[in-house]
């Protein structure tokens, strides 16, 4: 098997559930599960933010009637419900389906038409950026779908075709390791660049993120993110916590 990725690019006002994730940086979506045949595409996404960028993100999902780039290329009307599986105050479980048709084709629609049964598909949203990762055989075609997805971009997007390779990491259906989606990732590389970490800490989050021009609440929230998926990688399921083991520590 073999892996191939391509960028799909934003810009602003092109797309209105798009530009949500645009306004709010902090805001990232991952597929948990995706499938389409001729007549319909459903999928699963997780997404998580900060509570005002969900609350944005939920104004606009509930008014979706044309394609969007949750759903697909074509910006056309389209039949398409959506369920909120499960809900906190930092993330949302989303179940949506849409219709499928000539003239309003989805991503994975298309992908599925020329590289046929047994592809997987993993996608990633951040900013202005949606990124997607076919799993495929390795005699997959896929200059067709190359071909395809140039032909059926609307104004206001843009692809970038990224790399084929031999598939890799997809254990965590494509996330980093501990689970970590890019924007968390990177904020804990840029911790740990700039001496967030070190003893005497070297710089503050508020001197980080004026470095990187970001607002310290995006960047905050991003790192007790990422630190809270790497510490529940970590630590387990199964782990049960033994006050003597503390104790015993403590005294050496």
């Amino acid at each position: 098997m073999r892996e191939f990725a391509f960028t799909v690019t934003y810009e602003r006002g092109a797309d209105e559930l798009m530009d949500v994730f645009i306004d709010h940086p902090g805001l990232s979506s991952r597929t948990v599960s995706c499938h389409a045949t001729d007549d319909a595409m459903w999928r699963v996404d997780e997404v998580t933010g900060p509570e005002e960028a969900l609350a944005a993100y939920d104004g606009v999902l509930s008014g979706v009637t044309r394609c969007s780039n949750l759903r697909g290329m074509g910006g056309c009307t389209l039949d398409w419900r959506y369920e909120v599986l499960e809900e906190t105050p930092t993330s949302r479980l989303v179940y949506s389906q849409q219709s499928e048709g000539p003239g309003c084709r989805s991503i994975p629609y298309l992908v599925a038409d020329h590289l046929g049964d047994g592809v997987l598909i993993h996608a990633e949203q951040h900013g202005n950026e949606y990124v997607w990762r076919i799993l495929a055989d390795d005699d997959a075609a896929v200059s067709a779908v190359y071909d395809e997805l140039e032909r059926n971009l609307r104004e206001g997007l843009s692809i970038d075709f990224d790399h084929i390779e031999r598939a890799t990491n997809w254990s965590k259906h494509g996330v980093d390791d501990a689970g970590l989606s890019p924007t968390q990732r990177a904020a804990l590389e840029l911790a740990v660049e700039h001496g967030y970490y070190e003893q005497p800490r070297r710089n503050s989050l508020q001197e980080i993120a004026a470095m990187v021009d970001i607002p310290t609440s995006t960047l905050q929230y991003r790192l007790t993110s990422a630190e809270r998926h790497v510490v529940e990688s970590f630590v387990g399921d199964d782990t049960r916590f033994d006050p003597a083991s503390l104790a015993s520590a403590a005294s050496q």
